[in-house]
């Protein structure tokens, strides 16, 4: 199994805990997506369940019989669920956690990794909580969240939790050049924003993005006639709204790294970018409404701003400011 790119201190601390003996029975990793929670925690899981972990470095041994196992997808004490988009059921949880009440098939440690924990059932969440708050000896989970907001306060008590900060650029690039098989662009590395996912994001609504990238650009010429329209259609794509945001703040980005060297636009771009990350919060968690958010956005793309935010960067009032003032 290649090593994962990236979270070297994180990854350096588990395997530690894990020669050890001092890792707890449950943890939660945490951050945006497309960063490589799931691969580390593939990488702890191959560690625990490798019966050479005591010597073995990050991964395991990787020559045992269960780093074998592991790798062709075939280790018995390795229990995966997802719960994502049509994922895994209350029935799954079920027959996962009696799976993990059997004793050990191959004499050593149980592993089960929950993915996309944040959007299990309230009904899920509470049947895991049991199996959490009496651990079997010798037995592992491993909790994936991109927004650990949404889990229960009972759940996230019984979890040691793990946050994974995004990549940096010098990091995408290395993760899409070893995943492409050739050097990859230095602009697409700065506009990933410190996720993969954002990448496959960009990639599959191209056109999506030059609408997002030109909308921009109205904004920042001052065309609010047309960039309210914008607002007004994007906002009331309700499927569409949390890649949008992506791709807006992902675009935003993009500005923002290109006005390097000029000082008007780059704090519009910066100033835009704090308001990004605000609205995506708004939209996303307060359930403000989006048209709102992204006229008020939008507008404020605007260079005539520009002098503004260069001579009181830090009492401009930004939209969070603004929408939770109201």
């Amino acid at each position: 199994m290649p090593s994962p790119i990236g979270h070297a201190k994180q990854r350096d601390i588990l395997s530690n805990l894990v020669r050890e003996e001092r890792l707890p029975s449950t943890l939660l990793f945490s951050g945006i997506q497309g960063i490589g929670k799931r691969t580390i925690a593939d990488e702890l899981a191959r560690h625990l369940l490798c019966h050479n972990s005591a010597d073995a470095p990050n991964g395991g041994c990787g020559r045992c019989q269960t780093c074998t196992l592991f790798d062709v997808k075939n280790h018995p004490d390795l229990h995966v669920l997802s719960f994502g988009d049509e994922g895994a059921s209350v029935d799954d949880v079920r027959s996962t956690l009696e799976r993990l009440n059997l004793k050990s098939f191959m004499g050593g440690r149980k592993v089960a990794i929950f993915d996309d924990v944040d959007h299990i059932s309230l009904v899920g969440s509470n049947i895991i909580l049991k199996s959490l708050e009496e651990p079997r000896p010798e037995t592992f989970f491993i909790l994936i969240a991109s927004t650990p907001s949404k889990l229960p306060q009972t759940l996230l008590s019984r979890c040691q939790r793990w946050f994974f900060d995004r990549l940096s650029p010098a990091e995408i690039k290395e993760i899409l050049s070893r995943r492409d098989g050739g050097e990859a662009s230095e602009a697409l590395a700065l506009a990933a924003d410190g996720s993969v996912a954002s990448i496959e994001t960009m990639k599959a609504r191209a056109d999506t993005l030059d609408t997002i990238r030109e909308t921009l650009e109205l904004a920042y010429r001052g065309d609010e006639s047309k960039v309210i329209k914008a607002a007004q259609d994007w906002g009331t794509d309700k499927s569409g709204i949390r890649d949008r945001l992506t791709l807006l703040r992902t675009s935003i980005r993009e500005r923002l790294f290109a006005a390097q060297g000029d000082l008007d636009a780059s704090a519009v771009w910066a100033h835009a970018l704090q308001n990004a990350l605000d609205v995506e919060y708004l939209i996303l968690d307060r359930h403000v409404n989006a048209t709102l958010c992204l006229v008020e956005l939008l507008r404020h793309c605007n260079r005539s701003f520009a002098a503004r935010y260069r001579q009181l960067p830090h009492s401009t009032p930004t939209i969070l400011d603004r929408v939770m003032g109201m």
